[in-house]
């Protein structure tokens, strides 16, 4: 399949393409879902421009790279496991608050993108990540060029409404409520609050900073909300195997799982030994990229290595500090380690985790069994749909204890029903017709072919509100109705007292003449 893709796309390219991309995000979580399909791109004989905090080590062919990392750094805030958890679900708007401002903050000092916004460079389309922002979006009215957005998460109501897709909060969850398929009668009432709130900060803040940021920059610029209806395409991170199925329009694709690439099994070797000679198997704990395990308070440190203490199988734990006070003789710390190929790993038993996109999407890939502690964001609702399918668990921050850890990695490593569930989730979640890269390419090429795609938006995506809701057409049958309903009553009315003037008058005139007549005698 692989292979007569990139065979018929060679044939299908009648010359290369130049493809701008602007990623300013200080996440490896956020970039890892755009970087694939860019180097693919540039495999193909395309020339790509990328401008991103995280620049390729290596020179590569056709592919030009801006560091912007000085611009836009990480906010240290977010790397301390328990100041982040202790903000509980408020986090993730302080997330989005922080990656917002800073973006603003740091726009006007990025000479890079500056120095972009006066180029003459021609391209054929422009690649950027939405997530708290859509200012970037008037580098593809500068360049006149279609755009593409990618999301590292689920459909945000705010983007459903840009392509037309249908997102009914009666049966969509929404990313801020944790929820994951059904709900209850309480449940679509707080998902519809949520939802109303949020297209509101969106329409009323967000578009008019953005507005506002674009006036700043590039005057001539329509206003955001025209520049937003003229993306051509969105890919979002979500797979059908672990995610709430929802429709999606055509200028919806679903990308999830584009990181994951073939395991290049080059695990370092001390790694590996610890792993091939663990008889009982090895359990993975890894708090992701962001967040930095040894940042655990103590107490709940010691949680995780008593626990550890008392199961036979090794541990790979992803520690950033030096030393791990502590730490028993069947324990491997690590600052680093290669999660793809240490997941691909016949001999992981379980993975502990955050909960994020990626490694999340690793886990049931390879049929990992996952025990989860959210932190923020998405985190939460990846180990929810894992915990729905039985492959997983969730472990509240707060109600972390030895003997809590203790038992739910015990019943994860022990009961054969999460590692056969996480295995059927796995053959569900690779079974597709084409791969996630595949996928983002062809639709990639496909807008640049086209010079754009308005026609895979729905006309939801230009109505108003009130159309959109059939308001003004249920006002209409209503008005019929009513009249309708009005003119029988009128009508009837009138007729039923005619008759019954008809009725009572000609009695009445009879009898007057027969009185009449009484008299004259």
């Amino acid at each position: 399949m692989t292979i007569f893709f990139v065979l018929s796309s060679c044939l299908n390219t009648n010359s290369s393409y130049k493809i701008l991309a602007i990623l300013p995000y200080p996440v490896k979580s956020h970039y890892a879902i755009s970087d694939p399909l860019l180097i693919k791109l540039v495999q193909l004989g395309h020339d790509v421009t990328v401008y991103s905090p995280f620049p390729k080590k290596e020179n590569i062919s056709n592919y030009k790279d801006i560091d912007i990392g000085h611009c836009f750094p990480v906010p240290g805030t977010f790397m301390n496991v328990d100041s982040s958890a202790s903000m509980g679900s408020s986090l993730f708007l302080k997330f989005r608050s922080t990656f917002r401002s800073g973006l603003f903050d740091k726009f006007d000092q990025c000479e890079p993108l500056l120095e972009l916004l006066h180029s003459t460079e021609k391209y054929d389309v422009f690649i950027t990540e939405t997530f708290v922002s859509d200012f970037l979006l008037m580098f593809a009215w500068k360049f006149n060029v279609p755009a593409i957005t990618l999301i590292p998460n689920v459909m945000l109501p705010w983007l459903s409404k840009r392509m037309g897709n249908p997102d009914n909060p009666s049966y969509v969850p929404n990313l801020l409520t944790d929820y994951v398929k059904e709900m209850d009668f309480f449940e679509r009432t707080q998902n519809t609050i949520v939802y109303i709130l949020s297209l509101s900060i969106y329409n009323l803040v967000t578009s008019r900073n953005d507005d506002a940021m674009i006036r700043k920059h590039l005057q001539t610029a329509p206003p955001v909300e025209e520049l937003i209806h003229n993306v051509s395409l969105l890919f979002v991170s979500t797979n059908l195997a672990i995610n709430a199925p929802i429709p999606l329009v055509p200028g919806v694709v679903d990308i999830g799982g584009i990181h994951i690439t073939p395991s290049s099994n080059r695990i370092p070797e001390n790694i590996e030994k610890f792993i091939n000679e663990s008889k009982h198997g090895v359990v993975y704990f890894c708090m992701g990229s962001l967040l930095r395990g040894e940042t655990f308070p103590p107490e709940k440190r010691e949680a995780f290595l008593y626990a550890f203490s008392k199961i036979p199988q090794r541990v790979l734990w992803k520690w950033e500090g030096d030393v791990l006070p502590g730490k028993s003789d069947n324990i491997m710390i690590s600052k680093w380690m290669p999660q793809r190929d240490i997941l691909a790993h016949p001999n992981v038993k379980l993975f502990i985790s955050h909960g994020g996109l990626l490694g999340t999407s690793e886990a049931v890939y390879e049929g990992v069994p996952v025990l989860g502690i959210p932190i923020f964001g998405d985190q939460r609702t990846n180990i929810k749909s894992l915990e729905a399918n039985g492959a997983g668990e969730l472990l509240d921050y707060n109600e972390i204890s030895k003997e809590v850890v203790l038992e739910k990695i015990q019943r994860l490593l022990n009961d054969p029903k999460y590692k056969e569930n996480a295995k059927l989730l796995s053959d569900r979640y690779r079974d597709r017709p084409m791969s996630p890269l595949d996928t983002a390419v062809y639709w990639t090429e496909y807008v640049i072919r086209h010079k754009g795609a308005p026609h895979l938006r729905t006309a939801a995506a230009d109505m108003p509100w009130y159309q959109y809701l059939l308001l003004d057409v249920i006002a209409f049958i209503v008005a019929v109705l009513v009249a309708g309903l009005l003119i029988i009553y009128y009508t009837t009315k009138f007729i039923l007292r005619a008759i019954y003037g008809l009725i009572c008058g000609g009695g009445a005139k009879k009898g007057s003449s027969k009185s009449d007549k009484k008299k004259r005698n």
